[in-house]
């Protein structure tokens, strides 16, 4: 694996570990990864005595959010309930739009995740993370627009593309590396992603464990994915990485149906990496792939897992296509649920899984549908095996395929599901009590054209101000090539009302190519859009967008302090009203510098590298810009420490 760190603060240099100007760049370059080993180890000794007050104080008015999985959380709602930036009152042309874009080596099939105060190179920062088909992970700082490169990227290799078999159809139409969505544990301290790479002419997956905030592999990572019967390049990991418990799981799909593969879902120990089961939904037979549109399984409050399986074979005692299924956190079938038509839907490749699982959370049920267009809801605590008579319900809620749902408790509407199906409109049904009221209780006026529909996600503040944000390709079918995408934003409370999408304003706000099946990530007052970018293959970006300037930036942080602890110098200020990130300037005689921006705490920490007087200013920003300089503050470094030689 190689790993690139890219910068320390503004710089945009791609290939180095640490820049500075005008100064002793090999002295500061030793000095800085020492920093970077032994940052953790250091804040514990110096966070007590000089910065502990200053770095918990937060620097927004409320808790951040973190996205560390698909759809959100673990139920697959696609909401985030914590929105208390964005409203229906600010999301529209004039205040809402594009802030950056990152361009990345090649397409984004995964759903960008969200880690708020990472302690990178001296201070805090929050960190969007993306990965790429090219096997490729970039972490990028989420909110400073100048921070043109990324803290770190890493590349684990050759990827296996279309070419290496006959697969006999572009549902994937260039390399197949990163597919699924990566998982980050609740500690924060492991982002976990599979790798799909070609070396010497042989085909290999493997799972990382990577450290958020270096990119650097953690120990006992990788290790390489291994089940019998499993092929390297035919299973497609398709459904994004969830964690369990204190365990990792990985599901499998197919590459065009291409035979032999099988639906396998593989745990392994969180931490040790080692394997600890395998599940195959179809052993002695083929298919009935985990494929779910890149949708994650559910795990409910117990550990129980929930997913649904498309084509392929089935039996009802070991193998098991187009059926609802229910393990243990041991990955043992509990419970499984098969429609009446199954033998029909394999038939005709109409999966039952293109819109995978989404519990309803407080309720003792789960929700799913396929190509077909029928939304079956399930009990829980009974799936009642074949047949849909065992169902709660079922019936055709859309004309064609469902390839995402969000659930959202909304305090004017009730309960309610949102979906946006192939070739059809969007609609809302309301859940009252445990059933759905079969007649949409919102409806939007145009049909999309083609393949896949719209990939969903909703915020709100609780059960009010809700957003349906709507990724979907802007014309013709992306089914086998790349088209433009645009994304929507509607009322939740009344999806008839559009508050803002991505085309009223182009020359702003396009992010080019739709990124197939890749909801939006929208936390702390921005959405990070994964695109295709501007060609058919090969290229990708990362667009985020939020509110634009509209009032004033925010003053000027003030009681900055700064003083030398050992071989550090420490950097600490007040937090200023409304400040969403903090820049540091250091200068020695006529050399400035930018030491750190996007910080999101309050402080910082970098190495007393250079001998002589050295002056740091702050400057506060938000959406609206950054403030004028803060009172400089000087400290003097006498005496350079040496570098410590690691035998």
């Amino acid at each position: 694996m190689n790993v690139t760190s890219c910068r320390n603060a503004k710089d945009t240099h791609l290939e180095s570990t640490v820049h500075t100007n005008n100064i002793s760049r090999r002295l500061r370059k030793e000095v800085l990864e020492r920093t970077l080993m032994t940052f953790r180890k250091l804040s514990r000794r110096i966070v007590p005595n000089v910065l502990f007050s200053a770095f918990l104080l937060p620097a927004v008015a409320f808790a951040q959010v973190d996205v560390l999985t698909q759809h959100n959380d673990s139920a697959r709602t696609g909401a985030n309930l914590s929105e208390r930036v964005l409203t229906p009152a600010n999301v529209n042309k004039q205040h809402f739009g594009m802030l950056f874009k990152r361009v990345v080596d090649d397409q984004l099939y995964t759903q960008p995740l969200l880690l708020t105060k990472v302690r990178i190179g001296g201070g805090w920062h929050d960190v969007v993370y993306v990965t790429t088909v090219n096997n490729s992970v970039y972490a990028f700082d989420a909110h400073d627009a100048t921070a043109l490169a990324p803290f770190w990227h890493v590349n684990f290799g050759t990827p296996a593309n279309l070419h290496d078999a006959d697969f006999g159809c572009l549902d994937i139409n260039g390399n197949m590396g990163i597919i699924g969505t990566p998982v980050i544990n609740a500690e924060k301290n492991t982002l976990y992603v599979v790798s799909l790479t070609k070396a010497n002419g042989k085909f290999e997956q493997r799972l990382h464990a990577l450290d958020p905030a270096t990119g650097a592999d953690l120990p006992n990572s990788p290790t390489v994915i291994e089940a019998p019967g499993f092929d390297p390049l035919l299973q497609n990991q398709r459904p994004a990485l969830f964690l369990a418990g204190r365990d990792i799981y990985i599901g499998y799909a197919s590459h065009c149906d291409k035979e032999p593969y099988h639906g396998y879902l593989l745990g392994y120990d969180a931490t040790s990496l080692a394997q600890v089961g395998v599940f195959n939904t179809s052993p002695g037979g083929d298919g009935a792939s985990i494929w779910q549109s890149g949708q994650a399984p559910a795990v409910d409050d117990k550990g129980n897992i929930y997913f649904v399986t498309g084509n392929g074979s089935w039996n009802g005692t070991t193998q098991f296509s187009e059926s609802f299924m229910k393990l243990d956190a041991h990955m043992n079938l509990l419970d499984w649920f098969t429609s009446t038509n199954h033998f029909d839907l394999d038939k005709h490749d109409l999966d039952l899984d293109s819109a995978g699982a989404t519990l309803i959370p407080a309720k003792h049920l789960v929700v799913g549908g396929g190509k077909e267009g029928v939304l079956y809801l399930l009990n829980t605590d009974s799936f009642g095996h074949l047949g849909d008579e065992n169902a709660v319900q079922h019936f055709q809620v859309t004309r064609s395929h469902m390839h995402s749902v969000v659930y959202w408790k909304s305090a004017k509407r009730g309960y309610l599901l949102y979906l946006w199906g192939q070739r059809d409109q969007a609609r809302v049904y309301r859940l009252e009590g445990d059933k759905i009221d079969e007649t949409p209780v919102m409806i939007r006026p145009e049909i999309n054209q083609g393949h896949p529909g719209a990939m969903l996600s909703l915020s709100a503040n609780g059960d009010k101000d809700g957003i349906l944000w709507a990724a979907i390709h802007a014309s013709g079918d992306s089914w086998h090539e790349s088209r433009p995408g645009v994304l929507h934003a509607y009322d939740a409370d009344n999806i008839s009302h559009e508050l803002w999408n991505s085309l009223q304003n182009p020359e702003r706000d396009d992010c080019n190519n739709y990124s197939k099946m890749a909801p939006p990530t929208v936390a702390n007052g921005k959405v990070y859009l994964a695109s295709f970018g501007k060609e058919n293959i090969g290229t990708g970006q990362l667009c985020v967008y939020g509110l634009l300037p509209s009032g004033s930036p925010p003053d000027a942080p003030v009681n900055v302090h700064a003083s030398i602890n050992g071989r550090y110098v420490s950097v600490t200020w007040t937090p200023a009203p409304g400040a969403e990130t903090y820049t540091v300037v250091s200068t020695q005689g006529l050399n400035s510098q930018t030491v750190a921006s996007g910080l999101t705490v309050p402080g910082f920490i970098e190495p007393a590298a250079i001998k002589g007087m050295t002056e740091y200013t702050v400057t506060a920003s938000n959406a609206n810009g950054q403030s004028a300089p803060s009172e400089p503050v000087r400290v003097a470094i006498k005496q350079v420490p040496t570098p410590r030689i690691m035998h």
